[in-house]
């Protein structure tokens, strides 16, 4: 994930949380104020209006990130519970509409949340397998470093189609063979994702900028269900 992204990863959080309190958050503020014997009165439209324009933009940010991924799921998910909260404001009112509409929003949010790379050890960026197996269906292709050995390369787990192998402790003295690759994107993959982690480090050091760490490795691509090949070309 590139750094800009990652960096506001927050925000659709953040207008997801502002338009569930602009409706809850409101009404309670009213219902308490008048038990207290305070009468309060507020814009119905603008009230609305605000919980929509928060919502909507939750939407497009959740649609702005899965169109870098490529992923739609969470923004399909994020529409429809637009849709039910819209009809809840502008429409026929049900109180079950709206909280389902929120509920929608609040799990595509997370979704969206959860498909992209978590960041560690300073720059370090993670990449999650279905991730992966979307950004290698389309053009410009990440290179993909398997930095095990041969024999694991090869082994039960097997390894990605087009897969580049060279083993963590050959790294050093091989760098300079992919400074062709310097200016692209480059996901490191182990049989879990420590010795990934490490070669991170090491292609960071070496000018490589755009370094991401498959999270879960090998295990968890075959845990997900995708292809792996077992060829022994290096």
């Amino acid at each position: 994930m590139a750094k800009g992204v990652g960096k506001m990863a927050w925000l659709p959080g953040m207008a997801t949380v502002l338009a569930i309190v602009s409706c809850y958050g409101t009404a309670l503020l009213i219902g308490s104020l008048s038990l207290l014997g305070v009468s309060v009165a507020i814009n119905e439209r603008a009230w609305a209006g605000a919980i929509s324009v928060f919502a909507g933009l939750a939407v497009i940010l959740i649609g702005a990130s899965g169109r870098k991924r490529r992923i739609s799921g969470p923004t399909l998910v994020a529409a429809i519970g637009l849709a039910f909260i819209l009809w809840a404001m502008y429409g026929d009112y049900s109180r079950v509409v709206e909280v389902v509409g929120f509920a929608l929003l609040v799990a595509a949010t997370f979704w969206d949340l959860r498909l992209r790379p978590s960041r560690r050890n300073g720059d370090l960026c993670w990449i999650r397998a279905p991730e992966l197996a979307s950004r290698l269906e389309h053009e410009p292709k990440p290179l993909v470093l398997d930095v095990r050995g041969p024999d694991e390369f090869a082994g039960e787990l097997g390894h990605l189609t087009g897969a580049l192998n060279l083993p963590l402790a050959e790294l050093p003295r091989k760098i300079g063979d992919l400074d062709q690759f310097k200016a692209g994107q480059v996901v490191l993959v182990c049989r879990t994702q420590m010795r990934s982690a490490t070669a991170a480090d090491i292609l960071r050091e070496a000018g490589f900028r755009n370094v991401m760490v498959l999270r879960g490795g090998m295990v968890e691509w075959n845990r997900c269900g995708f292809a792996a090949g077992k060829e022994t070309v290096r």
